[in-house]
């Protein structure tokens, strides 16, 4: 969803004209482009790993970078499209309305990020259960 947020919106910047010139030449809507593929390509290796990976701290920590790059790109697109982009006959205003709800979707980013940042023992679910149980009874090594 980002991606192709960030699609329509550098068709728009090129498009439209301020001062004579595209708004797409500006130092400006450059860096807060450049910000929004930044964050979504810092994503998509999380996405990639969760997806291999299935423990539930990989799955947080990609859902709240996904969802929040999306939401910034979402922002982002919703500022450099000017007035047009609240209304209802554009398309940007579903994309936002969407980017907002899957930001919230599945827990708030709050409690996706408490997933994430609790020691691996203190985590719920069978992998945390194992490692609580790996920490009470360690296996003997034998030399």
């Amino acid at each position: 969803m980002g991606l192709a947020l960030l699609d329509r919106t550098v068709a728009h910047v090129r498009q439209r004209t301020q001062f004579g010139v595209p708004i797409g030449s500006f130092q400006a809507v450059k860096h807060r482009l450049a910000d929004a593929k930044i964050a979504l390509e810092f994503a998509r290796p999380l996405l990639f790993g969760a997806a291999m990976s299935l423990r539930p701290a990989d799955v947080a920590a990609a859902k709240l970078k996904a969802c929040e790059a999306a939401y910034a790109t979402a922002r982002t697109a919703l500022q450099l499209h000017g007035a047009i982009g609240y209304t209802a006959e554009y398309d940007l205003s579903l994309w936002l309305t969407k980017a907002r709800a899957l930001r919230t979707a599945w827990g708030t980013p709050e409690s996706a990020g408490t997933r994430c940042s609790k020691p691996p023992a203190e985590r719920s679910g069978p992998a945390g259960a194992r490692l609580r149980r790996a920490a009470l009874c360690p296996r003997r090594v034998r030399p």
